[in-house]
């Protein structure tokens, strides 16, 4: 009997909880055409319901944007400004000191009690919850973060590119074109957002992205740290109609797909796009032969690429002063249509001249015995990173991983620069030795054994932290005795490894 009152006794309390729960009053805003803007609408008694104008004032606001994580209220708006909304009207005369935690805590006339109709619906126009803060536009700057209470910046401490792409997307900026660590706060004492953001790269915003609290409330970091948007969205290569290997050269911005002018449109450009697309290489640039009649006006904005960037939008862009483009004269590309290159990709075996063996995987050997390679990538410059040392190959800790580091690996690899430091085992667990923990690289370094760290074999981690990276990877060909980039410039060697056939490769 006692255990069965005690079974009922919680059966009450769950039931107590679930009902509590259910009538837990929500807030969302609608028809404003984001997130953080629209007409105020809160969920109680199982119906969705709206808030009378009376008194409506940014105060009252306030609490709506800080509430739903928006930050800070821009404009409290009046008088169905987001359109009518149907249902129950919850609230009137509210009278928000802007302190509270929650609209309906507010001063009212309380539940269902007012003297409206739809048409004084009120609204509210919020800041969101992330901004790029001094730089050029609202595109670039500083990234800061709002919980209602101002703007806090972000420190670049385990900052990574997919959550840079999650706020370009979230302020209609485009693709991320960089991510810079270390820069000078404001002020010493500046507080800093207490949080780390570990983003997919697929989230809505950035309010949706899983983040973790930095211990005892302070964030390790160098400094601030500044994202770059782009403004463009993607590229494609359109022939009779059909995205290909060749064609038309396409760019999509928040406007949608516009052409390309071939004005300044060079080998250099159309290497990065064919590159982009995984279409090998750029074999030639043929003016205007693809041009399909589209009665939109041709994309001025000139690139400026050297031809080892991995995205066009990564590439200096001159937008201010250029003049318009001649009727169908449109930049085209006709790309190899394949990866296949003189030089085998930084994932083969290349042989050392020091007569050490060569080992799988993307293998360099300069400095002594150590060797480095990526393993269990999708392409020729992604993977878990993995060193030789004494016989046995390890990977490194992702503790403190970041771009620095990872920038470190790809220049060893001869792969470009680092696009993104990935964690947590993100390209499977490896096995044997966990080699090097808290590797903190200034990103200089020729090797990333040079950079500091714990020391050989010193950590506190499993294989589920196993760091990687993703390379932009760099493509060359050319004769043995011509050694010149695919870019028209000559290729200057720092000998690391030789090619039998190329002869001194970077």
């Amino acid at each position: 009997m006692q255990r069965q009152g005690h079974l009922q006794g919680l059966a009450f309390l769950l039931l107590t909880v679930i009902v509590n729960a259910q009538d837990t009053p929500q807030l969302r805003l609608v028809d404003g055409g984001s997130r953080c803007a629209g007409r105020v609408e809160i969920l109680h008694q199982h119906s969705w319901g709206t808030v009378c104008d009376y008194s409506w004032d940014l105060k009252d606001a306030h609490v709506v944007c800080r509430q739903i994580g928006c930050g800070e209220a821009l404009n409290a708006v009046p008088g169905a400004f987001f359109g009518e909304g149907s249902g129950p009207i919850w609230l009137d005369d509210m009278k928000c000191t802007g302190k509270e935690s929650y609209v309906w805590k507010c001063p009212s006339l309380g539940w269902g009690q007012h003297y409206c109709t739809h048409k004084l619906d009120a609204g509210v126009i919020c800041s969101g919850f992330v901004r790029l803060d001094g730089g050029h536009g609202p595109c670039s700057g500083k990234v800061k973060v709002n919980s209602g209470e101002g703007w806090t910046p972000v420190s670049d401490g385990n900052f990574t590119l997919p959550t840079a792409q999650v706020i370009c997307a979230e302020l209609g900026c485009g693709k991320a074109a960089s991510v810079l660590g270390n820069l000078p706060f404001r002020e010493d004492s500046e507080q800093v957002w207490a949080e780390e953001f570990q983003c997919e790269g697929l989230e809505p915003e950035l309010w949706f992205c899983p983040r973790v609290p930095c211990p005892r409330g302070t964030c390790h970091h160098r400094g601030a740290v500044q994202v770059v948007c782009s403004g463009y969205i993607d590229v494609r290569l359109m022939k009779n109609g059909i995205s290909q290997c060749e064609g038309q050269v396409e760019m999509k911005t928040s406007g949608g797909w516009r052409t390309l002018c071939a004005s300044h449109w060079n080998m250099a450009n159309a290497n990065v796009v064919c590159h982009q697309l995984g279409c090998g290489v750029a074999i030639s640039t043929p003016k205007g032969a693809y041009f399909v009649e589209r009665g939109d006006e041709i994309w001025r904005d000139r690139f400026h690429c050297s031809g080892s960037e991995s995205f066009l939008w990564n590439c200096p862009v001159t937008a201010l002063g250029v003049p318009a483009c001649a009727h169908g004269n449109t930049a085209s590309v006709v790309c190899s249509g394949n990866q296949t290159q003189l030089l085998p990709p930084c994932n083969d075996s290349w042989s050392d001249p020091a007569g050490s063996a060569a080992s799988e995987g993307h293998t360099a050997n300069c400095s002594d015995s150590r060797q480095l390679r990526l393993v269990d990538g999708d392409s020729h410059y992604t993977g878990r990173v993995e060193i030789l040392q004494q016989g046995s190959w390890g990977s490194i800790c992702d503790d403190s991983w970041d771009l620095n580091d990872a920038h470190v690996v790809c220049r060893q690899l001869g792969c470009g620069v680092a696009l993104e430091a990935t964690i947590s085992g993100h390209f499977g667990e490896g096995s044997g030795p966990i080699w090097l923990d808290e590797v903190n690289c200034t990103g200089e370094e020729a090797h990333v054994w040079q950079c500091p760290s714990q020391g050989w074999r010193q950590h506190n981690c499993s294989h589920k932290e196993d760091a990687g990276v993703i390379c932009s990877g760099k493509i060359f060909t050319g004769s043995a005795d011509q050694r010149v980039s695919i870019f028209g410039a000559p290729l200057t060697c720092h000998i690391c490894v030789i090619h039998p056939f190329l002869g001194p490769v970077r």
